[in-house]
């Protein structure tokens, strides 16, 4: 296969999963501005869409923001309350006669795959054994090294050195079954899926001695309904549904529940009632979203502020008791950034508080400063065809008063898309800084800081990539993967094993109740998407094939 971007696995040159793209010479239109930074995001209702990306598109400009445009007419570039909430899955089949129903035909196929993906997973004997031998989750990366030399795992040897792991998946019945394989090997149909894992010893690594390895994960998803660049798409038509009434008297500050906020939720309880029920059990919202007027048009602010009412967790008992004690001990943070500072996106969890907001204007994804106010040109995710973004994150857990975790984990991404092909390429672009109380900050460095730096600096940092094309038969190949240089630490890895003893016991059974609650929900959007149909339909009509692709 010709690829312009590929993914190399250890111990041979001839696997490329991770797709290819061709090059795109320019974007759809004329840049105003010079692309400098962007962020896609990808936010598509509970667990339908087979891969979820949080990234937002935006212009980082290298030059003063324009000056605002002329007034424009009230509501401009949102969708009408008239307009099913569906209706962006249009996005997912190409324009032309009876638009409508191939979408739904599409959507229709992706769900009953997802289920069987996303909640009903099935582990093969022999792929069990495997998995009962590799350290849990949480610390794969910590003990890499020391994994390496664990003759008692099947590893598949290759000749530089480098230990592997290959996994193929494929339907079974109402499940997804994952066996262990000898080698690895593409999908060569729909809804099969490979995955590797592997472990290279570094350049400077002893064979008797293994200090240091680069770790490679990645997987190869064959489907037949739609790619990452319909994602896309339908993330730009479903963002122009996030609005209340737009409508005075409008918001001064942010963070008020009022009449905006209450048609937001009247419409979704309209539209969406199964769904809506879920909702009001499960979580409660101190905000939706705040509404401002401005010279060019109202602007929405999709502001939200929400906790998980615990005690409906309670039917989950494991999943209730972890989340009970996660609320108590952990902020996390995450930003989307351009050039100047500004915003593109910010979502935290903060002791149970859970928050996401973005601006729009228009109905396109807006820039906004810490004041929460407009701050550049809006962007139209489907016109964009190439470019970057930055993201910041951090997060830590509060334990015996005293506060653990990291910072300044950042990373850049870029963006390519064309025709047939999308694709994501992560890269850590600093070193993480622990967090930690004066005196133990010392302590964590010298068992940590070693292997940060290498995470973060070591054969290239630390990488991941994400891609889709559509093969010549209309078939979509989704790939991802990622690799790292992994050091050997053996007091972190002392400390993993003690999270590990501690951690393992319920690992299997409460990521079992979050999948529980997960397909609750989705069983919720099914049965109002099967609801919507005849609405869904009703827009193959010329009016209704206009109001989708209004921008």
């Amino acid at each position: 296969m010709d690829s312009s971007f590929h993914f190399n696995f250890p111990g041979s040159s001839t696997y490329c999963i991770a797709g290819y793209h061709r090059k795109v010479a320019q974007t759809i239109r004329p840049l105003r501005l010079p692309f400098r930074a962007f962020r896609i995001a990808l936010i598509t209702s509970s667990a339908a869409i087979i891969i979820t990306i949080c990234a937002i598109a935006s212009y980082a400009a290298s030059s003063p923001p324009k000056p605002a445009p002329a007034p424009a007419a009230s509501n401009t570039g949102f969708a009408p309350d008239s307009r099913t909430l569906f209706a962006p899955i249009l996005c997912l089949a190409p324009p032309g006669p009876a638009r409508a129903s191939r979408a739904i035909a599409i959507f229709d196929r992706q769900l009953a795959f997802q289920r069987k993906l996303s909640f009903h997973p099935k582990i093969g004997p022999s792929l069990q054994h495997v998995i009962d031998l590799l350290p849990p989750r949480q610390s794969t990366l910590i003990r890499a090294a020391a994994l390496y030399s664990n003759s008692e795992v099947p590893w598949h040897d290759q000749a530089d050195g480098t230990h592997q792991i290959c996994v193929a998946g494929q339907p079974d019945n109402a499940d997804y079954l994952y066996t262990l394989v000898q080698q690895w090997r593409s999908p060569e149909e729909p809804a099969r899926f490979s995955g590797i894992f592997s472990l290279k010893p570094a350049a400077d690594s002893a064979p008797a001695n293994v200090s240091s390895v680069t770790g490679t994960l990645a997987g190869e998803l064959m489907i037949d309904t739609y790619g990452l660049g319909e994602l896309v798409d339908l993330l730009g038509d479903t963002l122009r549904e996030f609005h209340g009434d737009l409508k005075p008297p409008w918001d001064s500050a942010a963070g008020k529940f009022n009449h905006h906020d209450r048609a937001a939720m009247d419409r979704f309880h309209r539209q969406m009632p199964h769904l809506a029920a879920k909702f009001d059990r499960y979580f409660k919202f101190n905000n939706l979203l705040d509404e401002f007027n401005s010279p060019a048009g109202p602007i929405v602010l999709f502001n939200v502020d929400m906790e998980v009412r615990q005690d409906a967790l309670k039917k989950y008992p494991l999943l209730y008791e972890f989340y009970r004690k996660l609320v108590s001990a952990v902020v996390a943070k995450s930003d989307i950034l351009d050039a100047h500072g500004n915003y593109w996106m910010r979502e935290a969890f903060d002791h149970g508080h859970i928050h996401f907001t973005i601006m729009l204007r228009d109905g396109l994804l807006t820039p906004f400063n810490g004041a929460m106010q407009p701050a550049g040109d809006s962007v139209a995710l489907e016109e964009i065809t190439r470019g970057g973004y930055r993201a910041l994150a951090s997060g830590q857990v509060t334990s015996l008063a005293m506060n653990f975790g990291l910072a300044n984990i950042g990373f850049t991404t870029d963006y390519r898309r064309d025709a047939g092909s999308c694709t994501f390429v992560n890269r850590m672009n600093a070193v993480p800084q622990l967090v930690a109380p004066p005196g133990v900050h010392q302590v964590m460095d010298l068992v940590a800081g070693d292997f940060l730096r290498v995470l973060a600096t070591g054969d290239g940092g630390l990488n991941s990539k994400l891609s889709s094309r559509m093969l010549p038969n209309g078939v979509y190949d989704f790939a991802a993967g990622f690799t790292a240089e992994l050091n050997y630490s053996p007091t972190l890895e002392l400390l993993a094993r003690i999270g590990d003893a501690i951690a393992k016991e319920h690992n299997d059974r409460v990521r079992a109740e979050e999948r529980a609650f997960g397909e609750e929900l989705f069983d919720a959007f099914v049965a109002d998407y099967n609801e919507a149909r005849p609405a869904i339909l009703a827009l193959d009509s010329d009016k209704g094939e206009r109001q989708v692709k209004s921008k």
